[in-house]
């Protein structure tokens, strides 16, 4: 903390020891914030070349002529506090604009969360909302906005979202070819720009979607899935009674359920970071039902294997099974 206090006094504080700072800062009681700044303020060395000999000469004459001390005893550490606060106060007006200026200009920048092949990522938002990102997705949002009239966030990729309730300030996901409305749900979306289509899952509350394309807006409600045709923006809304298998990533499995091979072999190529060739293609349109885990790439070929009674060959980022 005080190692940040000198960098704050002497204008050197980062963006990121700005926020640091003002975290401590507000963690602290007023009493030991007060101790904690008198005993920096008693200790270290100020730099006063910045300040005028002249105007210097001047304030301390005016100190000077205004004191009047009661007890010669105490008359010089009552100046010597007068006089360095009077040599303090253009230090801290010059670093009080500086505070200022960098939180508007952090409160003006995007907050940016990215993900890459098979990372995963979780952010508390301003409001408390929390959002889980998958593999390949970014999440960016406005602080100087988020929070007063709406809360407005644009996203691609997955990510399950868990919205707090709030009627008065709506939250806005505006993403490729939709935009989600939610006061306060639980929710899984995937939206791809390599993807055909787009799916929003809700497990909680209700949420409203809307093709960009041809401004039609559906209701969903618990357990329902909307899938959106990027082509025609098209929506359709049906049930599905195992909707938390959608957002299984999140705790650290993919779960399967009667789903065509060949989609769950790109599901695996996307969390992995890799790519699987197959000998006979015969078996890309088999259903395949599993659990499969998103850390474990040998256990998963070894199911594939076991399944399809396959022999899976590595090199490198290639996957052959034949």
């Amino acid at each position: 903390m005080n190692d940040l206090i000198k960098k704050y006094r002497i204008n050197e504080l980062s963006p990121e020891d700005l926020s640091v700072l003002r975290g401590n800062a507000n963690a602290m009681d007023n009493q030991d914030l007060e101790n904690l700044i008198l005993d920096d303020w008693l200790h270290e060395e100020i730099d006063t070349s910045s300040v005028d000999d002249k105007l210097l000469q001047k304030i301390k004459g005016k100190i000077d002529q205004e004191v009047k001390p009661e007890s010669n005893r105490f008359s010089p550490i009552l100046r010597w506090t007068q006089l360095a606060a009077a040599v303090l106060l253009p230090v801290f007006v010059v670093l009080s604009f500086y505070l200022y200026h960098e939180n508007t200009a952090l409160l003006s920048n995007e907050i940016v969360v990215e993900t890459g092949l098979g990372e995963r990522a979780s952010v508390t938002l301003p409001d408390g909302s929390i959002a889980s990102l998958n593999s390949e997705s970014r999440l960016v949002y406005l602080p100087k906005d988020y929070n007063k009239k709406e809360r407005n966030i644009h996203f691609g990729g997955e990510g399950y979202f868990q919205v707090k309730h709030d009627m008065n300030i709506p939250f806005l996901i505006d993403a490729q070819g939709l935009q989600v409305k939610v006061l306060g749900t639980k929710f899984n979306l995937l939206v791809r720009k390599t993807d055909r289509t787009a799916e929003l899952a809700l497990e909680e509350g209700r949420v409203s979607l809307l093709s960009t394309h041809t401004n039609k807006q559906v209701i969903l409600n618990k357990n329902q899935k909307a899938i959106l045709d990027y082509a025609t923006g098209n929506i359709t809304v049906i049930y599905d009674e195992h909707i938390k298998d959608i957002s299984a990533w999140r705790r650290g499995d993919m779960v399967f359920r009667n789903t065509p091979l060949s989609q769950v072999i790109r599901t695996i190529e996307e969390n992995y970071n890799v790519r699987i060739r197959i000998e006979s293609e015969v078996y890309l349109n088999d259903p395949f039902t599993s659990t499969l885990p998103v850390t474990n790439l040998n256990e998963v070929l070894e199911v594939l294997e076991h399944s399809y009674h396959l022999k899976a060959v590595i090199n490198g980022k290639e996957i052959f099974l034949k």
